[in-house]
């Protein structure tokens, strides 16, 4: 059996490469997704995760409709915004944050339970 030397690649193919890549993680968008909620304090979460060099523009109508469809599986009617938003680092990497998760948290309300809370 006979080796054979491996041929290096043509430079053009490599110069070809990274910005491929780079366009190819520039494309992806994130969106809200459910995250850790507290059906006892009637409070749903959604979060998206990007990259320290991304910027997204997020759809707010996205996250409402999440934590509403959260509320209603409750019980409740209404998902309304605790303002402000949580931001913690999701991959470290030394000093530095390669990867953040922003959650954003929903109070879930309705007349009906607020009634039965007060009549308590």
């Amino acid at each position: 059996m006979q080796l054979q030397k491996a041929r290096p690649m043509k430079l053009s193919k490599l110069a070809i490469l990274p910005p491929f890549l780079f366009m190819a993680a520039c494309a992806t968008q994130p969106t809200w997704s459910p995250s850790s909620s507290n059906r006892e304090l009637g409070v749903a979460r959604v979060a998206y995760e990007h990259a320290k060099s991304e910027d997204p523009v997020m759809s707010d109508t996205q996250a409402v409709q999440l934590a509403m469809n959260r509320c209603e599986t409750w019980g409740y009617a209404r998902a309304e915004m605790i303002p402000g938003e949580l931001r913690e680092c999701s991959v470290q990497n030394g000093d530095s944050c390669d990867v953040w998760k922003v959650t954003r948290e929903y109070r879930c309300s309705s007349e009906g339970s607020l009634a039965r809370t007060a009549a308590r």
